[in-house]
């Protein structure tokens, strides 16, 4: 006697078992791969940290956000930014890149870069200082004017600008809600001024009178 072959029927439920079955784990080798990238992304960084000590020991302090050439106004092109400062230290653009976002990156190396975009941005939320309070970010400032270093962000993932700010103000509060901010499995690494980088959620980033890790003053 034959053997009996699967029925219609048989074939259409083997089939929605797999498709539960791939339902149910693709997420989870999303999320792995997205962890493969955040892991990526903060080697770059940690790359990045040691670029800015080398800086910081040459120039004895750490680099500004930007700077202007040739008598140019504050904010236009052509325009240094912490990027070109750093670049002689590390020689790679690629180490700009966060591998979760690489279509907003298209800095080079090269001058002028302020129009040019990357992976990530410096410190600048608290960067007007009308207010007169301490509440400000780290460039230009030498480690020796960081009181935690451990727990005052240099360097985040962002959106391609160069700098990450909060419309120019010193006033705490701040919580992230930009695109970048989620972007490694719903947060994204933070380089400390230490050198060490974590991945933090938006809520997870102080940003109080009591305590702010986007300020040199803590």
């Amino acid at each position: 006697m034959r053997d009996r072959g699967f029925t219609l029927i048989e074939l259409l439920v083997v089939i929605a078992i797999i498709a539960i079955l791939a339902a149910m784990l693709f997420p989870v080798f999303a999320r792995a791969r997205e962890k493969a990238r955040q892991v990526v992304c903060m080697s770059n960084m940690k790359q990045l940290g040691m670029a800015f000590g080398m800086y910081a020991a040459d120039y004895h302090r750490l680099p500004w956000d930007d700077l202007t050439v040739g008598g140019a106004p504050e904010g236009t092109a052509p325009t240094w930014t912490w990027r070109l400062m750093i670049y002689p230290y590390v020689r790679n653009a690629d180490i700009f890149v966060c591998p979760t976002a690489p279509a907003q990156s298209t800095f080079d190396g090269t001058f002028p870069d302020y129009d040019q975009t990357a992976g990530y941005a410096i410190n600048h939320v608290h960067w007007d200082n009308d207010l007169g309070t301490d509440a400000e970010p780290p460039p230009g400032h030498t480690y020796d004017e960081i009181e935690r270093p451990t727990q005052t962000i240099l360097l985040t993932d962002f959106t391609g600008e160069y700098v990450i700010s909060h419309f120019g103000t010193q006033e705490h509060g701040f919580v992230r809600d930009d695109r970048a901010a989620t972007r490694h499995n719903d947060g994204c690494n933070y380089l400390f001024c230490d050198g060490h980088v974590k991945r933090l959620v938006p809520t997870q980033v102080p940003c109080s009178d009591a305590e702010c890790w986007w300020s040199i003053a803590g």
